[in-house]
């Protein structure tokens, strides 16, 4: 796998479209994972990140991506991204480990009107709802969090159309950064490549780590 970074341009209008819509993202970054013969489709994780005023499309892929479309569209000409094999980073992962993390996710959670039918979705409302989201999604991903050691930092909503004629998609996110520790090493593996929550098509999900020394 391969954790890749790309600064956008947030004076070309297709990036600030793009930024509103993040089906046209999904769509761009779809086509630029080489796709390899023989091998299952494999998910595909980014999140928007904004860095001392930059704002940055960070992937996590199967394969290392090319930028060529991407710079085209949402980047200054002769922009070069940076890809790093993920490998060594998951393979020394083990229990009892701290870091500090970031967090782009989707809280929801379901209301289940009638028995046998599937619940309906609904997005998290106040911070302590969000906060709970999270504190919960941990358990179940292999690491542990202190409510006290970690925050919401940013929230926002986005709604665009999935495709032509089809209906309204909602997507609310919410970013948080904070120290975990962790408990699950294969959970906490399997967090990290596959992502956490709803939202994983449209720049949710994507955990990222730094060790705390």
């Amino acid at each position: 796998m391969f954790l890749s970074r790309i600064e956008l341009c947030t004076k070309k209008p297709s990036t600030r479209r793009a930024i509103a819509s993040p089906q046209v993202l999904h769509a761009v970054i779809e086509g630029s994972i080489p796709t390899i013969p023989g091998t299952e489709k494999e998910r595909k994780l980014w999140r928007i990140d904004s860095l001392n005023q930059r704002l940055y499309l960070l992937l996590l892929t199967p394969s290392r991506p090319n930028f060529t479309e991407l710079v085209k569209q949402f980047c200054q000409p002769g922009t070069t991204g940076e890809s790093k094999d993920y490998t060594a980073h998951l393979s020394d992962i083990h229990v009892g480990q701290h870091f500090r993390f970031r967090l782009r996710g989707n809280p929801v959670h379901s209301v289940f009107v009638e028995k046998g039918k599937r619940g309906k979705v609904y997005a998290h409302v106040t911070v302590a709802q969000k906060r709970g989201w999270l504190i919960k999604k941990a358990a179940s991903c292999g690491f542990a969090l202190k409510d006290d050691d970690f925050d919401l930092v940013e929230t926002g909503h986005h709604k665009f159309h999935r495709e032509v004629k089809k209906p309204l998609v909602e997507l609310a996110y919410s970013v948080f950064e904070g120290l975990l520790t962790v408990t699950d090493a294969e959970l906490f593996t399997h967090a990290l490549t596959q992502g956490i929550g709803r939202g994983k098509a449209y720049g949710c999900g994507l955990l990222t780590v730094m060790r705390v020394r």
